[in-house]
């Protein structure tokens, strides 16, 4: 080559000048590049994207054949349209109706539901019921099921849980159950045919695959709709997967699960027929589960509600067991917090604490190493004065006798 014959620059190699370039067509269309990129050859599992053909000097065909490597990789990752929102389900986004009935009221929620509940997907109508059953009173929701359209809003979404479509997942099934035995026992029927599809669903999968907290939604529904006895294997399996791992799961539980796993496995636990007195029947793995809940609401003390410590103390209560070093650890918190309580539940946690003579105090302040006395308070009187015998001073007089003045 001559001095003056630099090399230029060409795309994936040097041309020397002079050499006759491949004629190509700057410009296409992307359909033109992705055909020509060719079909990728279906790769190893972990290796490296290596482009070929057209790929090396197009930059749409190397994507093409980029593309079409990922989806044929065994471990890479779907990047189909919607693969990234939340909860893994590759659907579209939420609709406007659907923000609409999760950001409103009970009674906002209850309007629209009156106004628009007809064209309602099952999700959508899953979320209204969910809606009015956490953002309300057990009052208000009483007032909400004497209007027509929350019936049969109620109505449908126990259909759906009584014969669940294959397009709902086990969380949306636990959320729907959840709602709706929130409401008055006349909206759930019978609880026996309502509740076991979702029992069969849950007992049919592994118990925390979908997430540990919706398994405890439905043994909390089931609890809640008195029906749990008949689900004891179901409990046990539950109870099993959840201590696995040194519990491993139960670390991944809300404070609010915890105490609700901990109720409804004291519920299912509970022996009662008639004609017999109530036992406990506790197994190896719901003592572990004790351990491992008190042990975690112990560490959390701090940013736990004190209304889950006072569920929990009396969860304790119910099923008979007696947890010292757990019920003095909160002792100072459930004091500290007593206003936050109502009546009723500060009433069960004296019970629990007086049933298993543990002191419902305060931590004492030991001896003091210095004590100023203070004297003239009301708290410390005065020193008590020594008493004398008092002397009294009688009068003197000035003369013996009274002198007698004769009157000249």
């Amino acid at each position: 080559l001559k001095p003056s014959g630099l090399l230029q620059p060409w795309p994936g190699r040097f041309v020397a000048q002079g050499c006759k370039a491949p004629t190509m067509a700057m410009k296409r269309t992307a359909a033109v590049a992705f055909a020509e990129a060719g079909p990728a050859t279906r790769p190893q599992a972990g290796s490296t994207f290596q482009p070929s053909g057209a790929a090396l000097i197009d930059p749409k065909a190397y994507f093409a054949q980029w593309q079409s490597q990922a989806l044929a990789s065994p471990s890479a990752p779907s990047v189909a349209a919607g693969s990234m929102l939340p909860g893994g389900a590759a659907a579209a986004e939420k609709s406007e109706i659907h923000l609409q009935v999760e950001a409103a009221s009970a009674v906002r929620c209850a309007a629209l539901v009156k106004d628009k509940g007809a064209n309602f997907t099952s999700l959508v109508a899953i979320e209204a019921l969910c809606t009015m059953a956490t953002k309300s009173s057990f009052q208000l929701r009483e007032e909400l099921l004497r209007q027509q359209h929350v019936k049969r809003l109620c109505q449908r979404v126990k259909e759906l849980i009584r014969k669940p479509p294959p397009g709902l997942s086990l969380d949306v099934l636990a959320r729907a159950s959840w709602s709706l035995v929130r409401f008055p026992k006349e909206v759930l029927g019978d609880a026996t045919s309502t509740l076991a599809p979702i029992a069969g669903l849950l007992a049919s999968s592994k118990a925390t695959a979908s997430g540990a907290d919706h398994s405890v939604k439905v043994l909390w529904t089931l609890a809640k709709a008195e029906v749990i006895v008949q689900h004891k294997q179901l409990v046990s399996k539950v109870v099993a997967d959840l201590v696995a791992d040194q519990g491993r799961r139960v670390a991944q539980l809300s404070h609010e699960s915890l105490a609700n796993v901990l109720w409804s496995v004291a519920r299912a636990r509970l022996h009662v027929h008639e004609g017999d007195h109530k036992t406990i029947h506790m197994e190896a793995n719901d003592e572990l589960l004790f351990q491992q809940a008190t042990k975690r609401i112990v560490d959390e003390l701090d940013t736990c509600d004190v209304r889950h410590v006072a569920d929990i103390v009396v969860t304790h209560n119910v099923i008979g067991v007696r947890d010292e070093a757990f019920f003095k650890a909160v002792c100072p918190r459930i004091l500290l917090k007593q206003k936050e309580l109502s009546q009723d539940v500060m009433g069960r946690v004296i019970k629990a604490y007086t049933r298993f003579m543990i002191p419902l105090k305060e931590e004492p302040q030991g001896f003091r190493t210095m004590a100023v006395v203070q004297k003239g308070d009301f708290i410390r009187p005065s020193d008590k004065h020594e008493f004398k015998k008092k002397t009294y001073d009688h009068p003197v007089a000035l003369y013996p006798k009274t002198q007698v003045h004769s009157r000249a």
